[in-house]
């Protein structure tokens, strides 16, 4: 593949953010759940964390956004923070070995 031809790494991060992004403001079944659920508390922190993530979109996308896409947004970060909590407090060290290693296959 000539130079000219291949994709930047900043290329691919700028295309998989928009893709991100875009998905995130689909709508789909779950637009009608509440986020956070019932029984579901997040820490002071992690709400901050979400608030000044949220902050950070408006800023950039917030004209582009209606109130309902907005609404979406706090709900799908306030989701993401509850997965993201579970995964920080899982405990590693250093010299934990990954549980799966990816190996190209050959052919």
């Amino acid at each position: 593949m000539p130079k000219s031809d291949r994709i930047t790494r900043r290329q691919f991060a700028r295309g998989a953010a928009v893709a991100a992004a875009g998905a995130a403001l689909l709508p789909h079944r779950l637009a009608a759940q509440s986020y956070p659920p019932p029984g579901s508390k997040l820490s002071p922190e992690a709400q901050s964390e979400v608030e000044a993530k949220l902050q950070n979109v408006l800023r950039k996308y917030g004209s582009r956004l209606s109130q309902a896409e907005q609404a979406d947004v706090r709900r799908l970060l306030l989701l993401n923070q509850e997965s993201l909590e579970q995964l920080r407090s899982y405990q590693l060290e250093n010299s934990d070995q990954p549980a799966l290693v990816l190996r190209a296959a050959e052919k």
